[in-house]
């Protein structure tokens, strides 16, 4: 199971829980669906419990962290109507005012683009990705392999 970034793939899982909905195994399909949850719940908690540490701006766009439920992947969304300067807390900014400082009290730009910080981009939630993203991606094909073991028995 490769993760570039932020995507960790289960290779099988879609085929697999196709295979389910044909046999129709809906208590299956729901365990899936409660599993990918439980691990973008789980990276949303700890993205939250590292923008405490941060700005005000920061600790507010944080939560607005939400995690999405489906049978064959798991997402965590980020901002919201109400928080629509989530995605600059997370990455800052790089447009200064007239008066040389940063747009709107963001800190300084973690983007995609930026290659003179060696930390990696984001300030809260991407950190938290590659902090907890391979033990959750372990526990989430732990589960995943004793519910096919399960379904399956040799």
């Amino acid at each position: 199971m490769p993760t570039e970034g932020l995507y960790g793939n289960v290779e099988g899982l879609a085929q697999f829980t196709r295979a389910l909905a044909r046999a129709g195994a809906d208590g299956a399909r729901a365990e899936v669906k409660q599993a990918n949850w439980e691990v973008a719940d789980k990276l949303t908690q700890a993205a939250k419990s590292k923008a405490a540490g941060l700005t005000r701006q920061q600790r507010a766009a944080a939560q607005s962290l939400r995690a999405t439920k489906t049978v064959n992947y798991a997402a965590v969304r980020l901002g919201s109507a109400r928080k629509p300067y989530a995605m600059g807390a997370e990455f800052g900014a790089k447009k200064l005012t007239r008066r040389g400082r940063l747009a709107r009290g963001f800190k300084p730009w973690r983007g995609n683009q930026f290659n003179g910080w060696d930390g990696g981009p984001g300030y809260f939630l991407h950190p938290s990705i590659r902090e907890k993203g391979p033990e959750l991606i372990r526990e989430y094909t732990n589960k995943i392999e004793n519910m096919m073991s399960e379904a399956f028995p040799e």
